[in-house]
């Protein structure tokens, strides 16, 4: 069974579940699973898509909020770079998507839209049985989800019967929530709609910021899709839909993101900038 990995830039959470999910590969391998592709659709650029979305997300919450969010994604990148040129591999914990895909072997495409024919034809060069969506900031169409006669699966960082959509860590933190968790589902055109393979509860720390929150469902959900690969490649999957989806989220408001500032003690915490 061939599988190609789809995901985003500019998203540490991202990073963090694709080389957990390519560490563990050997497990795949095991059951004949072969990762043939990694594709990383870009969030940002001088495009109309992502200058459109950026005026909405400045809109809705606020230029603190949105100033942050790029502060904090360009401080990521920025570290990124450094602990790539000046520290040995032992020493860092993230790496890019590049270095990952050279370091396991497997081809490598970047896009600016994953429903482009370009992507189209990759994913059909690489004749690719099962697409596997990690963190991947773009909707996928139906032009690439009739592609793989397996389906295509998607990590959803938290449990759909609580949360879909997306800033599944804010909201958590917002409405104090004791629990979240990760979600493997196949996907369809609709959002968040799919048949749920497999589920994770993880706890929720008093302390835990944004970062940590991210970082716990990324190490879980990089395992679920491990899981929920062999279950599709062995034919032993047992999906099901969810009698009660939660509510759907989207990015918060300015008057939200202040609330949430008061009751966390901020959208970023200075011990979290070192983690990265």
């Amino acid at each position: 069974m061939k599988v190609i990995l789809m995901t985003s830039n500019f998203n540490l959470a991202a990073n963090i579940a694709v080389r957990a999910f390519l560490e563990n590969q050997n497990k795949l391998k095991k059951h004949n699973i072969e990762i043939v592709g990694l594709i990383c659709a870009s969030t940002v650029g001088l495009n109309f898509r992502s200058v459109k979305l950026s005026w909405r997300f400045l809109k809705k919450s606020g230029i603190k909020f949105f100033a942050k969010t790029i502060g904090v994604n360009v401080w990521q990148q920025a570290k990124l770079k450094f602990a790539k040129y000046f520290l040995t591999k032992n020493e860092r914990e993230f790496f890019d998507f590049k270095e990952l895909s050279r370091d396991f072997n497997i081809t490598y495409f970047e896009t600016g839209n994953i429903n482009n024919i370009d992507v189209e034809d990759f994913i059909k060069k690489q004749q690719a049985d099962c697409l596997v969506s990690c963190h991947l900031l773009q909707i996928l169409k139906k032009n690439i989800l009739e592609i793989p006669e397996l389906g295509s699966i998607n990590f959803h960082p938290s449990l759909l019967q609580k949360h879909r959509g997306s800033f599944t860590s804010f909201w958590a933190l917002l409405k104090k929530w004791k629990t979240s968790g990760a979600t493997v589902h196949y996907m369809t055109e609709k959002l968040d709609d799919g048949k749920v393979i497999l589920q994770r509860k993880f706890f929720i720390k008093p302390d835990d910021s944004i970062f940590c929150v991210n970082k716990k469902n990324a190490l879980i959900g990089a395992k679920l899709l491990i899981k929920a690969l062999i279950k599709i490649k062995k034919k032993t999957v047992k999906a099901q839909h969810l009698q009660k989806l939660g509510k759907m989220f989207s990015m918060p408001t300015a008057r939200q993101v202040e609330r949430f500032e008061k009751k966390s003690g901020g959208f970023i915490r200075w011990r979290d900038f070192f983690k990265v």
